[in-house]
């Protein structure tokens, strides 16, 4: 069974933080070139996890904004530690994390465009941080509403309904996950080199 994982919203949100800056780093780091350059492995480019997740945590806001628009269940306290609730969300939770195991077919609304050079890094990555921005908002706005009991209904696995603690700490494990992924991509054979010029990097 997958272990319980808990955090408080103050470090929900400095998780959120910390992707921002590794997200915008790897970025500021990449040309545009190598940002949409996929693996010969069909793997994903840089491009296509950051537009992914993004378009992950677009999804998953909508359902849990409206949710605690109608919640009236009041939190016991503004420190309440939000924790998965039973055991398959637990399982759910390590399954979409850097330690899963399991390599997960993304949904079809959260999939990326397929010809990476379609994408515009700039855009994905202003998306991602835009979402980031929403969730602390939601975080920090919703205090007093018992997130650990509040649930709705999982937009990825309609038959499921998760409790808005749990779909936080997911899109936090999921946004990890692809974050790794994106960083692994600047080591894979193959990847386009760049030489450093004047205040940027430039494309060979």
């Amino acid at each position: 069974m997958a272990p319980s994982v808990a955090r408080t919203r103050e470090e929900l949100t400095e998780d959120f933080l910390d992707l921002d800056h590794r997200y915008a780093a790897l970025s500021q780091y990449c040309t545009s070139k190598q940002l949409t350059w996929c693996p010969a492995d069909a793997g994903w480019s840089i491009a296509q996890c950051i537009e992914h997740v993004a378009r992950v945590n677009s999804v998953y806001l909508v359902a849990i904004k409206s949710t605690i628009a109608d919640s009236r269940k009041l939190a016991n306290s503004n420190d309440q530690l939000l924790r998965t609730a039973g055991w398959f969300s637990a399982f759910f939770l390590k399954s979409v994390s850097p330690e899963g195991k399991t390599k997960m077919r993304a949904p079809r609304i959260g999939r990326p465009d397929p010809d990476s050079a379609q994408i515009n890094p700039e855009e994905a990555l202003q998306k991602l941080q835009r979402t980031h921005l929403e969730i602390r908002e939601v975080l920090a706005s919703s205090q007093q509403v018992n997130l650990n009991q509040v649930r709705f209904r999982n937009p990825f696995v309609p038959l499921i309904r998760f409790t808005i603690g749990t779909g936080f700490l997911v899109m936090a494990a999921h946004g990890r996950r692809h974050l790794l992924q994106a960083e692994r991509v600047c080591s894979a054979n193959g990847f386009p080199l760049a030489r450093a010029s004047a205040g940027s990097a430039t494309e060979v």
